[in-house]
């Protein structure tokens, strides 16, 4: 499974030097595109075929603060692409304590005609792990 390596930038903190929780959002989506492009599908593959992304819902659950200048590392712990794409994503610590997960729900959007659609069967398939 993917797996990335992070470190915790002063764009990710708030004033007590703790990771927002619109930064695990960010790093979550980050993570998903490099999963799609793993799979093939390149930011530039997936406008070629003007196909996008529109966030839905997230859910953050957080058991301990990343703090300011504090290595991670976010791994796909699951997902599933059906017509919306699934995913939980854990973040780790150096000691390899799991502080955070993020399942977020994103949907294929066409972009010629602005709209959210299924995802598009001759390119995807129901993958679940």
């Amino acid at each position: 499974m993917i797996c990335i390596n992070y470190v915790v930038t002063g764009q990710d903190v708030n004033d007590d030097m703790e990771m927002e929780s619109t930064a695990y959002i960010s790093y979550t989506l980050r993570l998903l595109y490099r999963f799609l492009f793993d799979n093939g599908f390149s930011k530039e593959k997936l406008n070629a075929k003007h196909l996008g992304l529109q966030v839905e819902n997230h859910e953050l659950v957080c058991y301990k603060n990343l703090m300011f200048t504090e290595s991670f590392f976010i791994k796909i712990e699951n997902y599933y692409i059906g017509d919306k794409i699934k995913i939980k994503s854990c973040f780790f610590n150096s000691k390899n304590e799991c502080c955070a997960e993020v399942t977020k729900e994103v949907e294929w959007f066409d972009c010629v005609r602005k709209k959210v659609i299924p995802t598009p069967k001759k390119y995807f398939h129901n993958n679940p792990v």
